[in-house]
C-alpha cells in the first residue's frame, strides 16, 4: 500500500490519480441517499470522461480534431476584431502603446458570438450538435431525454440557455433531473465565453476539451449527489422537440446581439464591482490580519491543487485561482491565470478546473433564470443550489484531475 502511495507521490503525472477518487469520495459524503447510488452508471460515465480525454489529448486524431477547431475559433476573433475596428478604431490594436483594452477587446467578441451562436440556432446546426451528443450519451448512461438534452446543450449554451430547450418537460422533471439540470450549467461555460477566454490567452484547445468532457462528468457527478428514484417523464425515449422562436435569420442576428449585449454589459458590471470589491476587502484584511484574499485562497485550495498534479511551484497561485472561481467568479479567475507565469502543464490542468460557471452568484442566476421558465420549481431550485454549486465544482476539478493524466 505505501508503495504504490510513494508511486503516486513521485511524479505528479499521477497523483491526481489520488485526487480522481478523493473528488468522487466527497461526491459520495455528500449524496442525499447513497444506497442508491448506480455504480454501472458511475463508471460508464468516467469511462466515458477518460475516452473523450484521452481521444483529445493522446491521439492524433483526436489533438488535429481540436486542434483544428480551435484554429477556426481564432479565426473567429478575427472577425469580431472587424466590427471592434470600426467602432472603436486604433484603440482595437493590442500593438498599440495602450496593449489590450478590456472593454475594446473582449466585449466586441462577446456581442460578435451572441449574434453567430442566435444565427447558427435558427439555421438549426447547434441542435444537430446537442442532438448528436445527446444520442451518444445517454443510452450509454441511462439518463432521461430531458436532462441529457440540457446537460448535452451546456456544451454550446449558457446554464439559463440550455434549460429553455426542455422547458416544455421542466414542470415535471425529478430532483434528481432537476440537479443535473443545474449542475450542468454550473461545470460548463457558454460557447461565446469561450470564445472570450480563448481571446485572451487561455489554451483553446483545452476549453473546448472540457466542455466535451464536462457531459459525462456532470452526469456521473449529480447521479452520485442525487440518485434517481423516481421515473422521469422522458425516461422512455419520447421525443424532444428544440422550438426555433425566430421568425427568420436576421431576427436570429438581433436577438442574439441584443443577448450578447445583455451579456457583455453583465459582464463588464460584474467585474468593475468584484475586482473593486476584492481590492477594498484585500486592503482591510491585510491592515487586520496580514493576509490577503490571495493568501487565504492559496491556503484553503492548497491541497487541491496538490490532488490535481499541479506541479509545487505552482500550487500556491493554482490555489488562489481556484478561489477567486468559486468565491467570485472565473472570469476574474482566468483574467489572473492568462497574466501569470505557470508551466506549461499546470496551465493545461487549470484550464479545465477553471472551466465552468461554479460560484455563489451563478446559484442566484439559475434561481432566477430556471425559475422564471418554470415557476413551480423554485422552491426546489432554491434547495438544490447549494449542491449544484458543489456539483459543479467536483464536476470541473474530476476534469481536470483526469486531463492531469494526459497532459
Amino acid at each position: 500500500m505505501f508503495g504504490i502511495v510513494e508511486f503516486l507521490m513521485k511524479d505528479n503525472h499521477y497523483i491526481s490519480i489520488m485526487g480522481i477518487f478523493v473528488i468522487i469520495g466527497v461526491a459520495f459524503l455528500f449524496s442525499k441517499n447513497k444506497s442508491k447510488v448506480n455504480p454501472r452508471l458511475i463508471a460508464s460515465a468516467l469511462t466515458m470522461q477518460f475516452v473523450f480525454a484521452f481521444f483529445i489529448l493522446n491521439t492524433s486524431v483526436g489533438r488535429n480534431l481540436f486542434l483544428a477547431i480551435s484554429h477556426g475559433f481564432q479565426a473567429l476573433y478575427q472577425f469580431a476584431d472587424e466590427g471592434a475596428r470600426f467602432v472603436f478604431g486604433n484603440l482595437a490594436d493590442i500593438q498599440g502603446p495602450w496593449g489590450m483594452v478590456f472593454a475594446i477587446k473582449v466585449i466586441p467578441t462577446i456581442i460578435f458570438f451572441g449574434a453567430l451562436m442566435g444565427l447558427l440556432f435558427h439555421l438549426g446546426i447547434v441542435q444537430i450538435f446537442v442532438k448528436g451528443l445527446a444520442i451518444v450519451i445517454r443510452p450509454i448512461l441511462g439518463t432521461s431525454g430531458a436532462e441529457t438534452l440540457s446537460v448535452a446543450a451546456n456544451s454550446m449554451l449558457g446554464q439559463t440557455e440550455a434549460p429553455l430547450l426542455i422547458k416544455h418537460y421542466l414542470p415535471k422533471m425529478t430532483s434528481s433531473e432537476m440537479l443535473l439540470v443545474m449542475v450542468g450549467g454550473m461545470s460548463h461555460l457558454s460557447g461565446s465565453l469561450l470564445a472570450v477566454y480563448g481571446s485572451m490567452g487561455v489554451p483553446i484547445e483545452h476549453l473546448l476539451s472540457s466542455t466535451i468532457m464536462a457531459i459525462p462528468g456532470a452526469v456521473l457527478i449529480a447521479k452520485i449527489l442525487i440518485p434517481e428514484t423516481e421515473t422521469p417523464e422522458t425516461m422512455g425515449g419520447s421525443e424532444l422537440k428544440l422550438e426555433i422562436e425566430t421568425k427568420n435569420s436576421l431576427d436570429a442576428i438581433s436577438r442574439g446581439t441584443t443577448d450578447g449585449l445583455s451579456l457583455a454589459v453583465n459582464v463588464g458590471a460584474m467585474l468593475i464591482a468584484f475586482i473593486s470589491l476584492m481590492a477594498l476587502v484585500n486592503t482591510i484584511l491585510v491592515s487586520t490580519v496580514g493576509m490577503s484574499l490571495n493568501d487565504i485562497f492559496a491556503k484553503a485550495f492548497y491541497f487541491v491543487a496538490f490532488f490535481l498534479g499541479i506541479a509545487p511551484e505552482d500550487r500556491s497561485l493554482a490555489a488562489s485561482l481556484l478561489g477567486q472561481k468559486v468565491v467570485i467568479n472565473e472570469f476574474v479567475a482566468y483574467a489572473t491565470f492568462t497574466g501569470s507565469e505557470m508551466l506549461e502543464r499546470s496551465r493545461a490542468i487549470m484550464t479545465y478546473a477553471l472551466a465552468g460557471f461554479s460560484n455563489f452568484s451563478c446559484i442566484g442566476i439559475q434561481i432566477g433564470g430556471i425559475g422564471a421558465i418554470c415557476p413551480s420549481k423554485r422552491t426546489m431550485l432554491t434547495k438544490l443550489g447549494l449542491l449544484a454549486l458543489l456539483g459543479g465544482m467536483l464536476t470541473n476539478l474530476l476534469n481536470a484531475a483526469i486531463a492531469s493524466l494526459f497532459v
